[in-house]
């Protein structure tokens, strides 16, 4: 008898295309003859209210996630949570982010940023995982808080996205992912230092990369900003010109081959980049505002970064400087990747995908 094909329903609201970890891990599992679904649709928090429409496609979601013996997530999934599925079925919430700088979930629960009692118990957020992927213990503590998950259900592989980091930073990507940057961007190739801005979103605020790009000096660096999709609309630039580059055609982990520092906050990125090997620098000019509306699972004063942690745009541009003349503690770096990835990223993709094949 023929064995049956094995069914994974991979799911997310992130993006109405395949992200990169979906893209990667579902090329894994076809290659290995599985079955994939693969449903992808944007559902922020800010349209949620109107999103009638979206109901149809909650039905497709809930018809993937019967048919299937896997279910793959990486956002809160209303059906996975508020429906129940097939006795056997087993659900693996593989969260968008490596890490947890900022809370989330039921951390958040109450506060400005966050969902309301009861909304969040009236849609069962984050109900119903069997499974939790993360990389790190430090990062258990924090998901099993924010998913309201027992600690057991953690388990600990990286997300595909490390595989992609690390050959876009120094791998077999790297020289084709820079020559793609520089031909957009030929500038780049002027001898000075580029330094990437990725700033993490914040809910109805604007993003202050002024105060960063005038303090830096577009004449002394390429500064390249990645704002969050939601900022590009009515975003006004900031030192528009030769050495300033506000990016939309590569991500975030692209510019990672052609960085030489990179700036972030409070985003996931700050652990992400760690794998570049590059100084890394956090801007956290609002980082007590920050703190109490939506607040954080890290102590930065308490980091090995810590030195490298500013609110004052001034004092970080002389940061910037001498780590640009070679003055960078990569020690400090390591140290604080090792707490938050603490698993082998030797082939990510591949581990989780052999998790899969195994339930």
């Amino acid at each position: 008898m023929k064995a049956k094909t094995k069914k994974v329903a991979i799911i997310s609201r992130e993006s109405n295309t395949r992200t990169l970890d979906i893209a990667m891990l579902e090329a894994e599992l076809l290659r290995r003859g599985m079955n994939v679904t693969v449903l992808s649709k944007l559902l922020t928090k800010e349209k949620s209210i109107k999103a009638l429409g979206y109901l149809g496609y909650v039905i497709r979601q809930e018809a993937a996630i019967l048919a299937a013996d896997v279910v793959v997530l990486d956002t809160y999934c209303i059906p996975a949570s508020m429906i129940p599925h097939r006795k056997g079925t087993k659900v693996i919430q593989m969260w968008h982010a490596l890490g947890a700088i900022k809370k989330f979930g039921w951390q958040t629960v109450g506060k400005e940023g966050g969902s309301s009692g009861k909304v969040a118990r009236l849609m069962r957020m984050h109900h119903g995982y069997d499974y939790v992927v993360c990389a790190s213990d430090v990062t258990a503590d924090h998901f099993s808080e924010a998913f309201r998950t027992d600690r057991s259900k953690i388990i600990k592989y990286g997300l595909p996205r490390i595989d992609y980091i690390k050959s876009v930073a120094a791998g077999e990507r790297h020289e084709d992912m820079l020559a793609k940057i520089t031909a957009k961007y030929p500038q780049l190739k002027n001898g000075k230092k580029t330094v990437v801005y990725a700033p993490t979103f914040r809910r109805g605020k604007t993003v202050d990369v002024q105060s960063l790009v005038y303090a830096l000096g577009a004449d002394r660096y390429n500064i390249v900003v990645k704002l969050h999709p939601l900022y590009r609309g009515n975003f006004a630039a900031a030192g528009d010109g030769a050495n300033v580059i506000y990016d939309d055609d590569f991500t975030s982990f692209d510019w990672l081959a052609a960085a030489d520092m990179i700036i972030s906050d409070y985003s996931s990125l700050v652990i992400e980049a760690t794998l570049a090997d590059k100084p890394l620098f956090i801007y956290a000019y609002d980082l007590d505002e920050y703190e109490e509306n939506t607040g954080l699972n890290i102590d930065f004063d308490s980091e090995p970064i810590s030195p490298y942690v500013f609110r004052d745009a001034g004092k970080l541009a002389k940061a910037i400087a001498a780590a640009a003349d070679g003055d960078y503690d990569m020690d400090a770096l390591s140290a604080f990747r090792d707490r938050y990835i603490d698993i082998d990223t030797g082939n990510c993709t591949a581990a989780l995908a052999d998790y899969i094949e195994r339930l």
